[in-house]
């Protein structure tokens, strides 16, 4: 059975700034953690790390960086969907900033990556694209202004609301992940408690001195922010589902 993901979530991106060892020691930290404070944890990886980092079987969401529209056939030096299952990837993060698709080979790719059941993350940078991208039913949208991208952020962000809104009126059940400049854990746990289903950080945790503590505090400051969202009067989130 395929792995879902559930709010609340937390997502770390390292890009290309890790080795195999580097990274296998994340994901065993926040695994633990992750399962500790019941959040579930998304790493996504380099596509040629994604086999040895799924084996360790930590208890992340391992997720590859791109994946190609390519079905099997005669295509060379391309990723296939169906490649990314037999990687022992869970999902893909597609679009993002700094590989972004255009609007038909976004669509054709999430469709493929659904077909064979991964799950999809799909970034977008304003509201407008986020409600846009909705309409593709990814399992979750990354809502990152650019202009967060690599600061140190800040605390408050008042579009979430809205964002999760506009989102959420298309009608689907698409989760709201809100990043960009998450640089601490009060960050995360003030974005959790606008709203969101789920956050991430790069530069927070692999800036760190001790990575995996980091990934350990970041992790519970998601889950904390979440309970403060679900003790709202005004929380409006997807329900948790079913842990798999």
């Amino acid at each position: 059975m395929n792995r879902l993901l559930t709010p609340p979530f937390f997502e770390i991106g390292p890009k290309n700034l890790l080795r195999q060892t580097e990274i296998e020691a994340l994901a065993v930290a926040a695994g633990a953690a992750g399962a500790e404070h019941e959040v579930d944890v998304v790493l996504t990886v380099p596509n040629a790390l994604v086999t040895r980092t799924a084996e360790l079987d930590s208890g992340v969401l391992v997720f590859a960086q791109a994946m190609d529209a390519d079905t099997i056939g005669a295509t060379f030096g391309s990723t296939t969907a169906e490649a990314l299952v037999d990687a022992g990837a869970d999902g893909v993060m597609l679009n993002h900033e700094s590989r972004q698709l255009d609007p038909g080979t976004l669509a054709e790719t999430v469709s493929r990556a659904h077909e064979v059941g991964l799950l999809t993350i799909v970034c977008a940078g304003t509201i407008g694209d986020a409600v846009r991208l909705s309409l593709l039913n990814p399992t979750a949208i990354l809502f990152e202004p650019p202009a967060l991208i690599g600061t140190s952020g800040a605390v408050s962000r008042s579009w979430i609301p809205e964002a999760n809104t506009a989102v959420r009126d298309t009608g689907g059940a698409v989760l709201m992940m809100h990043a960009g400049g998450v640089a601490s854990p009060t960050i995360a746990r003030h974005i959790m408690a606008a709203g969101a289903d789920g956050t991430g950080s790069t530069s927070g945790v692999l800036g760190a001195h001790d990575r995996s503590d980091a990934a350990r505090t970041f992790i519970a400051s998601t889950r904390q922010g979440f309970d403060e969202a679900l003790a709202s009067p005004q929380h409006v989130h997807h329900n948790e589902g079913d842990r798999t």
